[in-house]
């Protein structure tokens, strides 16, 4: 697995098997849109994906767009300094 998306202790998840993947359809929706560009920037949206990550119960596609979603967030934060 990811080791970005790793179950982190110190992370906990407001979802459920029932409610998460509206919260990665939300979070597919603002990083394509805004990117990680946004005004909560960078930190923000990985804690929020991480978050989603540590859902019980995950299933292999679900993991697979929060994965996706984690290298975007990293793609964006590679090429920001190139911008300068």
């Amino acid at each position: 697995m990811n080791e970005t998306l790793e179950r982190d202790a110190t992370i906990t998840s407001p979802y459920t098997a029932r409610n998460v993947d509206a919260a990665i359809r939300h979070l597919e929706r603002v990083l394509s849109a805004e990117g990680a560009n946004s005004m909560f920037g960078q930190t923000y949206w990985r804690t929020r994906v991480r978050q989603v990550s540590a859902t019980r119960g995950l299933q292999r596609e679900q993991r697979a767009r929060l994965e996706r979603l984690m290298k975007l967030l990293a793609e964006v934060g590679c090429a920001q300094p190139c911008e300068r």
